[in-house]
Formats: C-alpha cells, sequence, structure tokens
C-alpha cells in the first residue's frame, strides 16, 4: 500500500495573556480540490478531524461550486456553531493531489462559513483511507489503496 506524506501547517499565534511569547500551532491541514457534479471546481484548505462525523465544508462553497442547495437532501445536525444547523448533502469529488482523490456525501452547513474551511471526516475520508499521524514530525501520512 503506497504511503503518502503530508506537512502539517504552522500558524503563528500572537502573544496574549494566557501564551506571552505566543504560539505555534501545528495542524494537520493541507489543500484540496472539490469538484462538484456539474463540473465547476474550488481549491480549499481542508483539516483532517478524526472527531468529525462525516465530510462538512461551509455553505458557501456548495454556492460557488454552483450547486443547487433548495434541491438537496437535508437533516438537522448539531456540533458546528450550534446544535441546530440545516445539513445539506451531495456528493463531490475531493482531491489533495499526489494521487489521493476519493468521492464522498459531504455535509454543506451555514455554521461552517466562519472557519473558511472543510473537515475531513470519519465518513467519506477515514473510512476510506488509513491515516498516521505524528505530531513530532509534523507530517501525517495517507495509505492508499
Amino acid at each position: 500500500m503506497p504511503e503518502i506524506s503530508f506537512p502539517y501547517r504552522h500558524i503563528k499565534v500572537p502573544p496574549s495573556a494566557a501564551h506571552p511569547d505566543g504560539q505555534t500551532l501545528r495542524n494537520p491541514k493541507t489543500v484540496a480540490t472539490l469538484t462538484a457534479s456539474n463540473g465547476k471546481t474550488l481549491r480549499v484548505f481542508v483539516l483532517l478531524d478524526t472527531g468529525a462525523d462525516a465530510c462538512c465544508f461551509p455553505l458557501t462553497y456548495a454556492l460557488l461550486l454552483g450547486i443547487d442547495v433548495l434541491s438537496l437532501p437535508t437533516e438537522m445536525t448539531g456540533g458546528i456553531g450550534s446544535m441546530a444547523n440545516v445539513t445539506y448533502y451531495d456528493t463531490v469529488q475531493i482531491d489533495l493531489g499526489r494521487g489521493v482523490a476519493f468521492t464522498a456525501k459531504v455535509a454543506f452547513m451555514e455554521g461552517m462559513n466562519m472557519h473558511a474551511m472543510g473537515l475531513l471526516g470519519q465518513d467519506g475520508f477515514f473510512s476510506n483511507f488509513d491515516v498516521h499521524f505524528s505530531h513530532k514530525s509534523s507530517t501525517f501520512t495517507i495509505m492508499t489503496p
């Protein structure tokens, strides 16, 4: 099984009362290309999130992809922003580059708009790939089938 490693993103946080010297956060974040069924694409940041039940994206991404959200199936979900999110579902292609691509039913929700990135979660991402996180070396490795 081929292994493909990606670097963590390093984010510098300015000093605060809690952290007078500032901080450097290391996150398993990368860039992905989303492709809707209409062929439109969008390059976005995604965070690998083992706590996310599904792959989730801001509702604005669906609109930028030209997806008619009013025609999509919905359900009420919680956990992002509030306990009552209208969540729209559609199937999209997600390409992380370097041979890592998959199709998944993803959730689009308004509560994600403030985060300006997507989450790759259990259903869709981790259900398709084994992933090794190394915080020490600031990398994550995806084992492709």
